[in-house]
């Protein structure tokens, strides 16, 4: 009996579409989502936007910098019902936060390189995020407590998607990398979403 064959989801479509929307190398701004691939155009996130560099309620959109998104596996759909639910306690701050997400949907994993005094801008995540930091460190800042927790080389966090964010590179040397697993992206769109600068 062969296999039961999945519909094809429109990868090659997906990741056309994406790459349009790109991230710029060398400390210029990136303009794509986290799971955009290759060379930058510098084009507004036109999902995000009404018009240029704005969101739908007239603010201004943040910019990453110094930072690049590789699509390292596209979205995967999950064969099984997939339930998650995570409880973080910041270790630093004693400050818990719980994600739960009723249907996963989907994963996509990327290589995030943020490059030294680099930035990936205010965002947001329509789910959880797994972050491995694998070279350097990491500073993230949500709007919620707008100080920063830092993730060195060998460490892991969890983003539970329920806030905005920034995530910094401190260093003024090593470029910072990082593996990151988004969860519950929906077919087809993107696992980032630029918002305002958070008054920090």
């Amino acid at each position: 009996m062969e296999p039961e064959k999945r519909p094809d989801r429109g990868w090659a479509e997906t990741l056309t579409a994406l790459t349009r929307r790109t991230t710029l190398k060398a400390g210029a701004v990136a303009a794509g989502a986290l799971a955009t691939v290759g060379a930058a155009t510098g084009e507004v996130h036109e999902d995000d936007e009404d018009s240029e560099g704005q969101t739908e309620d007239g603010g201004q959109v943040d910019e990453p910098a110094g930072f690049e998104a590789t699509v390292l596996a596209p979205h995967a759909t999950f064969p099984d019902t997939v339930a998650v639910e995570f409880t973080v306690e910041d270790s630093a701050y004693g400050e818990e936060e719980a994600a739960m997400l009723e249907d996963a949907s989907t994963v996509l994993f990327a290589e995030i390189t943020v490059e030294p005094g680099g930035t990936s801008g205010w965002h947001t995540h329509p789910g959880p995020v797994l972050v491995n930091v694998r070279e350097g460190e990491l500073e993230i800042t949500s709007d919620e407590r707008c100080e920063p927790t830092s993730y060195a080389a060998g460490e892991a966090f969890v983003d539970p998607g329920t806030h905005n964010e920034e995530a910094a590179n401190p260093s003024d040397e090593e470029e910072a990398v990082a593996l990151a697993a988004f969860m519950g992206v929906p077919d087809g769109e993107e696992p980032t979403e630029w918002v305002e600068p958070a008054d920090c």
